[in-house]
């Protein structure tokens, strides 16, 4: 079977559930530093303290949409792997927590 897609993959290194700092087991400097050999960017999250859920999913999407931009994907007839949406600003609850660096949620 065939498939086609992008020539440029986007990766993002999640580390999640950074709210149980008791049973961690990779640093998030070890994380960053990996992430950063492989040429992706690292988010820590937690879905129990709505801690960087959406920073993650944001960060995924301006990747994509910056190496759209920068030709580094192409969108071709018949492929569904991207879908282009203008992006609208929707306000954000105040109850979200987005932190930058790592979840101290």
């Amino acid at each position: 079977m065939a498939t086609q897609g992008p020539d440029k993959v986007i990766f993002l290194l999640v580390g999640h559930k950074s709210d149980l700092q008791s049973t961690r087991c990779v640093s998030a400097q070890e994380a960053k530093e990996l992430a950063a050999s492989l040429g992706m960017a690292f988010v820590e999250t937690s879905a129990k303290n709505n801690c960087n859920v959406d920073l993650a999913f944001d960060t995924l999407a301006d990747a994509i949409q910056q190496a759209l931009q920068q030709g580094d994907i192409k969108l071709e007839e018949g492929w569904g792997g991207v879908r282009l949406i203008h992006k609208t600003q929707i306000p954000r609850s105040p109850s979200r927590k987005q932190h930058p660096g790592p979840c101290q949620c």
